[in-house]
């Protein structure tokens, strides 16, 4: 038998004078890929992080379709398997994925989890498309353009002796400023230089943007605050998550929702009202704009971002055909209505649960208007994805419905074994930078 890398992850005791263990888990092929109707043997292993013995504890563990189906479900008692190691069997028989979860009984916290794909290249969306999916964003763009003419305006905020970076202020719908940071290379010599789009993770805004002798960086915040008082504060953290938390309950308050989260807002009223709407319009402008700079080679326009910043990659790439490359990492905003087939997990942000039961049909109308794999539907430049296969949060399906809609002839997907909502530490990271640098000359000919 053939196992997979090794997850690690460790469970908290029920008591201080109980060991923690440590679960390994793995499946019987290297790939953790299986033909439909095809037995998978699932082999977990625990062992206790102090070295004593295993016996006592007792683990919980259910196989489901990384949804609401489960196929089976039981126990295994460490005191009758004192070498910690057991086996779970089972198959899908549509396109997907099966995930076993493992949990010490009475115990909280999150399962440890392996997942593995079944004929994921066969894998649909539930999200439909909308006959007038494009006639309904180039008419957006173009009312955008129209209502509101205001440039871009440019603040420099930093200059060194390779380059300059400015904030940017990028006019929006119902008159608000989308804000981003670009920065390019002193010496224009060099010339002219890729670009590099880029649009953050889910969470608050950041401060500032990649820079380079040799590049230029675009990245478009998704918030409609001001991020100047983020100046030397680390993302996540004091200031950053209050500015955030001020603005998410601002636009919950307008648009009630279940969760104060700014991604589920405004989607129950209108198209127009959702929060991504006016962020989508002006993040599209602002790489028209970063474009036509003299400086940028419009032949090295590359997009390349994760989670949300995933999300984007399609979005945008789907809507632009200035970019000409892009990297796409455990993208969010994709497959909203997933669960329509056999109780698959949604994608992120839940947007269609997060609603209020009476606002739920209005949502799942619109929904689709903002669905990453009806961009990707768009997307004809070379595109490399990638999704961790126990993923919770932008569940590995979703991913694979985006990618399995796209028509570029030059696209692939790399899968992260093992892996939850984060590709850095696994090979499948690097295989994808590699991949997508076939499409990226340092130095086209002109």
């Amino acid at each position: 038998v053939s196992l997979t890398a090794v997850f690690l992850s460790f469970a908290a005791s029920a008591a201080a004078d109980r060991p923690a263990f440590r679960v390994r888990m793995s499946s019987d092929h290297a790939d953790a890929v299986y033909k439909l109707g095809e037995e998978a043997t699932f082999t977990v292993k625990i062992t206790c992080t102090n070295g004593q013995p295993v016996a006592g504890a007792v683990f919980n563990w259910t196989l489901n379709n990384f949804g609401s189906k489960v196929f089976a479900k039981g126990q295994f008692d460490l005191s009758k398997n004192p070498d910690g190691v057991f086996k779970v069997k089972g198959a899908q028989t549509e396109p997907g994925f099966l995930r076993l979860d493992v949990r010490q009984a009475k115990v909280s916290g999150p399962a440890h989890m392996w997942g593995v794909a079944y004929s994921p290249r066969e894998i649909v969306p539930g999200t439909p498309y909308p006959d007038d999916f494009m006639d309904f964003w180039k008419g957006a763009i173009a009312r955008y353009d129209r209502e509101v003419t205001a440039p871009i305006e440019m603040v420099e905020v930093s200059k060194d002796k390779t380059s300059t970076m400015w904030m940017l202020k990028i006019p929006s719908t119902q008159g608000r400023t989308v804000y981003g940071f670009y920065s390019e290379p002193n010496d224009k010599t060099k010339g002219p230089f890729p670009l590099n789009v880029t649009v953050p993770g889910a969470g608050p805004s950041s401060w500032g943007c990649g820079r380079s002798a040799n590049a230029c960086t675009l990245m478009v915040n998704v918030h409609y605050y001001d991020p100047t008082p983020l100046k030397g504060v680390k993302r996540k953290t004091g200031k950053s998550l209050e500015m955030q938390k001020e603005e998410d309950e601002a636009y919950a308050k307008k648009y009630p929702v279940k969760t104060v989260r700014y991604t589920q807002t405004g989607i129950a009223v209108s198209r127009e009202d959702y929060f991504y709407y006016g962020i989508i319009l002006a993040a599209n402008r602002a790489v028209d704009w970063a474009v036509a700079r003299d400086c940028v080679d419009k032949k090295r326009v590359w997009y390349s971002g994760g989670s949300q910043g995933g999300g984007f990659g399609l979005i945008l790439t789907g809507l632009n055909p200035k970019i000409t490359s892009a990297r796409v990492s455990v993208p969010a905003i994709t497959d909203h209505l997933s669960d329509r087939i056999s109780g698959r997990e949604a994608g992120w942000p839940r947007l269609i649960d997060a609603q209020l039961p009476e606002n739920r049909e209005t949502a799942a109308k619109n929904a689709p208007y903002f669905c990453g794999v009806n961009f990707a539907r768009q997307i004809k430049c070379p595109i490399v994805f990638g999704v961790g296969f126990i993923d919770t949060v932008c569940p590995p399906h979703a991913g694979y419905a985006a990618f399995n809609c796209c028509p570029s002839a030059n696209k692939e997907i790399f899968n992260g074994i093992g892996s939850g909502h984060a590709l850095g530490s696994n090979p499948a990271d690097k295989q994808m930078t590699k991949w997508i640098n076939k499409f990226r000359p340092a130095n086209p000919a002109k």
